[in-house]
């Protein structure tokens, strides 16, 4: 099963971010204990942990983490901004979350 990149639990992702991290366009799955966690905390510890999920999904190889890495941070937020709902499970399932 795969792991959220910010708490490294595993779990199914609940909410998706885009980010941008040495030059590659990132999609970072949060799973729900993680979103629930960033209601709650400051906005400085909240960017603190969204910077190191980042680096460690900028540099995942193995798959283990919920993290789709584009060439192009454009490309990560096209790929955000095509994400439907309706469609989500077709979405995890070609992004290889499934």
């Amino acid at each position: 099963m795969k792991s959220c990149p910010v708490c490294r639990m595993p779990g199914t992702p609940s909410a998706i971010h885009c980010g941008e991290f040495g030059g590659l366009g990132l999609l970072v799955g949060m799973c729900a204990r993680c979103e629930a966690a960033h209601r709650r905390l400051p906005a400085s510890t909240v960017r603190r942990r969204m910077t190191a999920a980042g680096v460690l999904a900028a540099g995942d190889v193995t798959g283990r983490y919920y993290v789709a890495r584009f060439c192009d941070p454009g490309a990560a937020q096209l790929a955000v901004g095509l994400l439907n709902t309706a469609h989500a499970g077709e979405v995890a399932n070609i992004l290889g979350w499934r």
